[in-house]
Formats: structure tokens, sequence, C-alpha cells
């Protein structure tokens, strides 16, 4: 049986480092997208004990992998990487919340991390590590699901982290 906190207000967590990355937190009632996403390839699954021991050296409870977070994360990357552009924000007006709502899952809280140009799992978990915003996500109790997306290579590498909690 899952347990959740309480959550009162919805907030909006935004950072930055030095690498281009952003961090997205929400809780309250999703919405719902226009469009679904599809998902390709998903990422090796060896982040998830990276992700796992930075939230355990935090304090945090382990994250499990869930498909339809993949298949939000996934084509969110994908449509990032077609469509040349860096941000939350779908080209079609998507939160985080809706293209998570449209996999089917359904969420009391979410967090998304974005990053582009890391070359491997290790530089972006590093990259959020050390990004106070990114980080919060990262570690932040209220989590009990992951995902994590690549799409592209080398420098032209998008990444999304979604974190996520149902009802």
């Amino acid at each position: 049986m899952k347990s959740y906190l309480a959550v009162v207000a919805i907030s909006v967590l935004g950072a930055c480092s030095s690498g281009t990355s952003g961090a997205d937190t929400s809780t309250g009632a999703p919405t719902t997208p226009s469009t679904p996403t599809v998902p390709s390839t998903p990422v090796d699954a060896s982040f998830q004990g990276m992700l796992n021991d930075v939230r355990a050296s935090n304090g945090a409870g382990a994250v499990a992998y869930d498909a339809r977070l993949g298949a939000a994360a996934q084509g969110h990357a994908d449509d990032m990487l077609a469509n040349n552009y860096f941000s939350h924000t779908g080209l079609n007006g998507s939160s985080p919340g809706d293209r998570i709502t449209a996999t089917g899952y359904v969420w009391r809280t979410y967090g998304e991390n974005i990053a582009k140009g890391q070359t491997s799992e290790e530089q972006v978990m590093e990259g959020w590590t050390n990004s106070l915003g990114h980080h919060a996500n990262n570690i932040n109790p209220a989590f009990e699901d992951y995902a994590l997306a690549k799409a592209g290579s080398g420098s032209n590498t998008y990444w999304v982290l979604v974190l996520a909690t149902e009802m």
C-alpha cells in the first residue's frame, strides 16, 4: 500500500545549471492534453540505481520504473529533438502533467527534469545533482515512480526525467 503526503498548494520549481537544463515540479489536479505522446527506445535501467543511491543518501525512499512515465518522458524527449526546442511546455502547449495523464497514469504529484548535451546517464545525473532545483526533484520523498528518456546523440542529446506518485 502506498502512503501519500497531503498537498495543499501547486508549486513550480525552476532551476538552471551550467549546462542546458530545467526542473519542473507540480502537484494538484491533472489536465487532459490534446495529443498523447509515443515512446521509442527506453534508457538503460542502470540509471535507477544511480537515482536511488542519491535518494537514499538524502533520506528519500527508492523509486520504481513506470512504463507509463517512460512513455511521457520519451515522447517529450523525442519531440524536443525533432522540433529543436528545449522546454517543459510541449509545442502543443502540453505540460508534464498533461503528458503523464495521456499515458493513463493518474498522478497526485509529479516533477520533471530536462537536460541537453550530456552524453551519458552519469553526466546527466551529475548535472542534475549539482543543480538545486533538479536535485530537489531527485530527492523529493513524495515521488514513488520514475522514468528517464533520451533522444539524440552527442551534444544534441535530450534527456527527460519524470518522477511522480499516483493517486
